[in-house]
Formats: C-alpha cells, sequence, structure tokens
C-alpha cells in the first residue's frame, strides 16, 4: 500500500478513536474523518502479492536453527520480473544516498570531518615495530558509515514522530531525540555509544591494557594511552551531540558528566603504569640489562613524533623527529587531563531536558 497510504490510515484510525471516546459510541462520523490516499499500485497486482506471501509464509514457518530455502525465496524475488506494465514505469532510487531532507533540531551531519580534533597535538612511536597496526583510516571510515546509519534511523524517528504530532497538534514524546537516546543503550553503555568510534576503540584499548598491565610493554601503553588523553585534553568536546540529552549545547556552561567520565576513566588506565614516569617509556633497553651500571645512563632515546601547535616556539629536544621533548608532551597531556577534570567538577549539573506528552 506505501507509507504515505500506512501513515494517513494510522492517524485517520487515531482520529476516529479519539470521536469515539469523545462521543462516547462505538462508531464515528466518517464524512469528518480524512481520505486515504490511493495505494501502490502494486496492492492490485494479484502475481507480486503472492510471490509476498509465499516468501514471508515460508519465512514464517521456519524454526530459529532451520535454514531458509534459498532457491524458493529466489524464485519468489524473480517473480518481480515478470508481468511487468511498461506503462507505469517506477522512479529510480538513489541507493548511494544517505542525507535525508527532512529538518531535524539535532542531526549526525556526514559532511563534518569524522576525524578526532587533537588540537594540533600529536604522539607517534616512529620504529616500524612499536606503529600500530590499525591505520586510522580505517576507524574514520567506519565512523563515516556509523554517522549516516545514524542519520537514516534519526530520519525514521523524526517521520514517525511528525506522523503522530499531526494527529492533535501536540508534540510528540522524543520527536528531535537521537537515534541513540530511543531507549536502545542504557547507562554507561548509552553514553558510550554516542561517541566517535575512534575514541570508543582507544578507550577500550587503555582500558585493555591497565588490565593486563604485566603483559604489555610500556611505550606501547603510552603509545595507547596518549591516542586516548591527546583529544581528550587538547580537542574540542561536542556537548551537543556526545552529552546527554538532546538540549545541550557547547557554551551553556553546565557540567558535562559523559567528559569527565571519560577524563577519569584516562587518568585511570595510566595508574598501573606508574602514569608513565619509568624510563622504559622514553628509552630504549640496554643489551646488557640494568646491571651494566654506566650503560644504563646512556640508554638510547626511542624515535617519538611529536607535534604541538598549542606552544609551536618550544625548542625541540627530540632529534628523531618532532618539536618538542615526548616527555613534556606527556606531561602536558596529564596536567591538562587534571585541569579539564577540575574545571568541570566547578559547574552546575545541567538541567533535565524538557518533556512534552501526546501522541
Amino acid at each position: 500500500f506505501g507509507a504515505e497510504y500506512h501513515k494517513a490510515k494510522y492517524k485517520r484510525d487515531m482520529k476516529a478513536q479519539q470521536q469515539q471516546q469523545q462521543q462516547g459510541s462505538s462508531s464515528s462520523d466518517s464524512a469528518s474523518l480524512p481520505a486515504l490516499p490511493e495505494p501502490l499500485a502494486l496492492s492490485k497486482n494479484k502475481h507480486y502479492l503472492n510471490c509476498l506471501r509465499k516468501a514471508f509464509r515460508h519465512v514464517a514457518s521456519l524454526g530459529f536453527v532451520e535454514m531458509p530455502n534459498y532457491d524458493l525465496i529466489g524464485q519468489c524475488l524473480t517473480g518481480f520480473l515478470q508481468n511487468i506494465n511498461p506503462e507505469k514505469s517506477v522512479p529510480s532510487m538513489d541507493w548511494k544516498e544517505r542525507h535525508s531532507t527532512s529538518k531535524r533540531r539535532r542531526t549526525i551531519s556526514s559532511n563534518t570531518s569524522c576525524t578526532l580534533d587533537t588540537g594540533g597535538v600529536a604522539w607517534n612511536l616512529l620504529d616500524e615495530d612499536d606503529v600500530d597496526p590499525l591505520d586510522d583510516n580505517t576507524l574514520v571510515e567506519a565512523e563515516s558509515d556509523r554517522r549516516a546509519a545514524l542519520e537514516a534511523a534519526a530520519a525514521v524517528l523524526e517521520d514517525t514522530s511528525r506522523s503522530a504530532k499531526g494527529l492533535d497538534g501536540n508534540n510528540a514524546p522524543g520527536g528531535s531525540s537521537s537515534a541513540l537516546d530511543n531507549g536502545t543503550f542504557t547507562g554507561e553503555a548509552s553514553d558510550l555509544a554516542r561517541l566517535p568510534l575512534q575514541i570508543q576503540f582507544y578507550l577500550s584499548q587503555a582500558e585493555y591494557n591497565a588490565r593486563h598491565s604485566d603483559k604489555v610493554p610500556l611505550h606501547l601503553a603510552l603509545r595507547d594511552w596518549m591516542l586516548l588523553a591527546v583529544p581528550l585534553a587538547h580537542g574540542a568536546w561536542d556537548t551537543a551531540s556526545w552529552e546527554r540529552g538532546n538540549h545541550r549545547t557547547d557554551d551553556d556552561g553546565y557540567r558535562n558528566e559523559v567528559y569527565m567520565s571519560m577524563l577519569q576513566k584516562c587518568m585511570d588506565a595510566a595508574e598501573p603504569f606508574n602514569r608513565f614516569s619509568d624510563r622504559e617509556c622514553y628509552y630504549y633497553p640496554t643489551l646488557g640489562g640494568e646491571e651494566e651500571g654506566v650503560e644504563a645512563k646512556k640508554r638510547k632515546r626511542r624515535r617519538v613524533g611529536t607535534t604541538n601547535a598549542v606552544v609551536p616556539h618550544l625548542e625541540s629536544e627530540n632529534s628523531d623527529g618532532g618539536n618538542e621533548s615526548p616527555l613534556v608532551v606527556v606531561s602536558r597531556a596529564f596536567f591538562s587531563l587534571r585541569l579539564a577534570l577540575d574545571m568541570q567538577r566547578g559547574k552546575n549539573f545541567a538541567p533535565p531536558p524538557k518533556l512534552s506528552f501526546g501522541y
């Protein structure tokens, strides 16, 4: 019958139900009800309907572990290529178009960059054996696909809310909510699900390293921890998209509880490694071990590439590629994390979002 028909029928049924409740009778005045649009031509084609019924009956008869008859499903799909009326052309659909034309208060725009904001700060191990095997582009592409999926889900929620709102002019609950705030996740899982995939992955890796601190080399644990710490300490926090509710703005001045939780998790992940203050984080091990004494003091620094747009005038202490000492970059990350956490604690809690009730 088509989406427009079902939406109109739903509004009509709800209007009829309201009239019955107001009049106290079992019948309603059909003349005052809105007319239904014409159903799709597909609903009048018995051949197409039989193909659909045949496929759905077969699927409905299957058990949980039973294998579908794909030959039967294929025959049903092939049936749609038969009895095609060339006079009634069907408009083509651009399956690659992921954007919705509907306007929403809160959208997850796939046009914006999916790359994390690091504030111009970077800390990377340069040795081939120490480079993270996961390419950053993999997470960026995954985040782009995730945003497109959330955009489509938000469009469905908006359309459903708009249909319900048209019944009596009242606002429907959750009409402008994010696709991730509709009850699919709860609690901390919902908070994490709103964050970019890069942050979710970096947090999982840092917490895994913290749980297995006796098995993970210190310099690799520091590498993974800095991937999480740098965007939290120096990047911009998207309050409107990443905090709870649908009413927050980046400059509202209230406490960002999800941000505070991430800051604390990041600090906790560094505790099992003595906050990366050991020499093994920044120097190669000696061939003879620490018992060599004098040789241990002459250990060579690890090759670390650093960039810093915050304080670009600092002289280089890292001769292997960088404009700042790796230890200074790490120390500044710790300081910025603690400062941000203290600043958030001094703010008031944000008020709850406005609630509206009705169809």
